[in-house]
């Protein structure tokens, strides 16, 4: 019986349950050895990462390399607290990394430690329910202005079209161009009403690619182009949730992918398990991750800490608000909305709670 215990606090059972990506490389900057957290982090088998230059692994971002250079030229741990690396050509991760010399008795350099943490999970979690408690002050204020402007912009409509009954020559456009504008006011405040309002939630349990597959038929049937191309796990478990808001939810991500990419881009709809997982009422929940990718011009870096706000929009035309309501809807099932963003490859990703968790 204690040999077993024993074994659990062997070094290389400890490695394993560090929560922390690390990974060992030679003199030569090759993969020595890697723990679980780093596997997960970089997407890879242990087999794969073994014998492997780290530089492969981590292609286009010498931060990673000048980090071990300058530990192993100072003699000490280095850190950088916030690095985008893209362990493959579809995903960047955030995260902090601290590179540690390695020496021998001799004092010879031997290698380094890169430990890798992803970071922000906590941070975002945190950011999302600040913004989402922004957003309900802001919904409560917007459906008073709203209800208030309402009823003045229907009197001022039934009286452009008395007027116009009887416009002639010029006054005709006059009128019109009134009536226009009224009923662009108008939208614009059903689309305010829209993040103010606070309905209940009809919830079922469903597989979230049955939501995914109609919001395709979707726009199919609006003969909207590109068409998304899918990549599902089929294996993912169910969800519960509003399946009419989760409809709303994706319906917006996808178009609006399909509006920033034009006719010849590339449009990405994809699902995998996550690897995070978060304390909720005393036990641990699992997520799922719906992915809706372009390759399209991305969003500028000054907009992104933004763009989840209302009436901040990368389009010319663009009221801001879909994207409120989309975090509206993901935080009222539990979820978290995040954006990953460089040109020609943006990534808004929808986490959600499985159902099964």
């Amino acid at each position: 019986m204690s040999s077993i215990k024993d074994a659990q606090f062997l070094p290389t059972a400890l490695w394993d349950h560090l929560t922390v990506g690390v990974v060992a490389v030679d003199e030569m900057g090759l993969v020595q050895e890697v723990n679980d957290a780093a596997e997960k982090l970089l997407g890879k088998p242990r087999g794969r990462l073994l014998g492997v230059a780290l530089e492969a692994l981590l292609p286009g971002h010498p931060v990673a390399m000048d980090l071990l250079f300058r530990a192993r030229t100072l003699g000490m741990p280095c850190r950088i607290r916030n690095a985008q690396i893209s362990p493959s050509p579809d995903r960047v991760v955030e995260t902090a990394l601290t590179a540690v010399p390695m020496f021998n008795l001799a004092g010879i350099w031997i290698g380094a430690l890169l430990q890798m943490e992803e970071v922000g999970a906590t941070e975002r979690i945190e950011e999302g329910k600040r913004l989402h408690e922004a957003l309900d002050s802001l919904g409560d204020l917007a459906m008073t202005v709203a209800h208030e402007v309402k009823n003045p912009l229907a009197g001022i409509r039934g009286a452009a079209q008395l007027l116009e009954a009887g416009a002639t020559g010029s006054d005709v456009a006059c009128v019109e161009l009134i009536r226009t504008e009224v009923d662009r006011i108008s939208r614009l405040l059903d689309n305010l009403l829209g993040l103010a309002e606070h309905r209940p939630m009809q919830e079922s349990v469903f597989n979230i690619h049955e939501v995914l597959d109609h919001v395709l038929r979707l726009c199919v049937s609006a003969n909207d182009k590109p068409l998304p191309v899918t990549d599902y796990d089929p294996s993912l478990p169910e969800v519960r949730g509003d399946r009419d808001q989760l409809i709303q939810l994706f319906l917006n991500l996808v178009k609006n992918a399909m509006q920033a990419v034009g006719a010849d881009g590339k449009v990405r709809l994809s699902t995998r398990m996550s690897h995070r997982t978060r304390m909720e009422q005393g036990r641990r929940r699992r997520h799922i991750l719906i992915d809706v990718q372009d390759n399209g011009v991305g969003v500028p870096e000054e907009m992104r800490q933004r763009i989840f706000l209302p009436f901040v929009s990368t389009k010319s035309k663009g009221t801001g608000l879909g994207l409120s309501i989309c975090q509206k809807i993901v935080h009222a099932h539990g979820g978290q909305l995040e954006l990953e963003s460089v040109p020609g490859n943006t990534v808004l990703r929808v986490v959600l709670p499985t159902y099964a968790s």
